[in-house]
């Protein structure tokens, strides 16, 4: 039988309808595997990850219902876990881990080994542990000043008296003044304390002051960086930062700078910053770790109202504001702009998609996390394939330049860390996404 012209060209279309339609479920299966797994270093099912985790060197720490798990950072594989009933884990500098409880201390070396546990009175807050795994923690009550124990390689304790009635700690690494207390955190490796009547932070060993005490405008503006301590105070309209190290002057630098009221204070491994809201602007004085200089500035927010998104966010290369509809990236330096980028609204409601949003934006040690519900239209194409609804988009800081993509469920969060690459924990999975 004789097929029709019509009919051929009809079948020439289907034809390359099925053609175009596979070449785009191809595109989007690639797309999908891109976001999915491409810029993944390792990714393992995890359960009890928590929010929280701290890096230290090779190693990953977190802890949550009662279980501290560490791993190896450039593989992903457990390394130990154990259960431990507690409130908080510290992590020093030498990997060592302490979980504290109402009652309980019990001390673990960097590969999970416990190294002993002793039953205490009250509840301690490590707030010093250092290489050798010597543990300084402090307890403190209403009616009477606080007492601190210093716990040796062994789990031996000596107790003293403390100064302050406050259950003060400076800023720490991945902590600022004003963050809620995570469920894993960083601890330096000399314990500090600090005289709120004279106004100065000093560090301590052996529960006496360890060498020159540092002046700071109140007992917040302080921060410890391994054996480091550093302050600041203001007078006649100038900013002086004092750093200690072990026991010894390290530095002193100042730079004019405006009142700062009740500021926030960020550190990281070089660089200091002391932020404050004031009016349509932050005002920053920053200095580095080795004290070779101090500056001041103020980064304009523009005219804005309660319902408006505005953040400041230190980071170890430079200063993100993130507005509603755009965040820009600002030099620690002299606080010239770097970068800016906009905004579209390319999320959506979780309840109502006809209403569009802007993307969420988290900053986290030198990346950003830009993230919408959304993993693109190209991958949506992907037939048969299940992929993750919300897409987090990460820049670098320091250039606004994208570093990397990865789909994952909501709520996740993103670590940082300072070689650029970044930690996604999960409910039920953890990744390390290269950077």
């Amino acid at each position: 039988m004789a097929v029709s012209s019509g009919a051929k060209k009809a079948l020439v279309s289907v034809g390359v309808l099925v053609c175009v339609g596979a070449l785009l479920v191809g595109i989007g299966h690639w797309r999908a595997y891109d976001l999915i797994s491409g810029d993944v270093v390792w990714h393992m099912a995890a359960e009890d990850n928590g929010d929280d985790a701290v890096v230290v060197r090779d190693r990953i720490y977190t802890y949550d219902n009662d279980r501290l798990t560490i791993r190896d950072l450039d593989s992903g594989k457990k390394v130990a876990e154990e259960y431990r009933d507690g409130t908080w884990a510290f992590v020093g500098d030498g990997g060592h881990v302490a979980v504290v409880d109402t009652g309980s201390i019990a001390m673990y070396a960097r590969d999970g080994q416990e190294l002993w546990h002793r039953t205490t009175d009250d509840l301690y807050q490590p707030i010093a542990i250092n290489r050798g795994g010597m543990l300084d923690a402090i307890t403190c009550s209403e009616e009477s000043a606080c007492v601190t124990a210093h716990f040796d390689a062994s789990g031996q304790a000596t107790h003293t008296s403390r100064k302050s009635t406050d259950l003060w700690t400076p800023a720490v690494i991945g902590v600022d003044t004003f963050e809620d207390h995570p469920s894993v955190r960083r601890v330096p490796t000399i314990a500090a304390d600090i005289d709120p009547k004279k106004h100065a932070a000093f560090q301590v060993r052996d529960g006496e002051a360890y060498g020159p005490a540092v002046d700071v405008t109140d007992e917040e503006v302080a921060a410890q960086v391994g054996d480091l301590l550093v302050g600041m105070s203001r007078k006649d309209g100038t900013c002086h930062f004092a750093a200690t190290r072990a026991g010894r002057r390290a530095w002193t630098t100042s730079t004019p700078c405006p009142d700062l009221g009740y500021p926030k204070v960020d550190v990281f491994a070089d660089r200091i910053y002391v932020t404050n809201p004031s009016g349509d602007a932050y005002d920053v004085v920053t200095a580095d770790l080795e004290g070779r200089r101090a500056t001041s500035f103020r980064i304009k927010t523009g005219p804005t109202s309660e319902n408006d998104r505005v953040r400041l966010s230190p980071t170890p290369d430079a200063i993100v504001l993130t507005l509603t509809d755009q965040i820009a990236g600002y030099s620690p330096t002299t606080g010239k702009r770097l970068w800016s980028q906009k905004l579209s609204r390319t999320s959506h409601d979780a309840l109502d998609e006809t209403k569009k949003l802007y993307p969420g934006v988290e900053v986290s040690g030198p990346v950003i996390d830009r993230y919408g519900n959304g993993p693109g239209s190209l991958a949506t194409l992907a037939i048969g394939r299940d992929v993750p609804a919300y897409t987090h988009t990460y820049l670098d800081a320091g250039s606004g330049k994208k570093s990397a993509e990865l789909a994952a469920p909501y709520g996740v969060s993103s670590l940082g860390l300072e070689d650029g690459r970044v930690l996604v924990l999960g409910d039920e999975d953890i990744w390390l996404v290269a950077g």
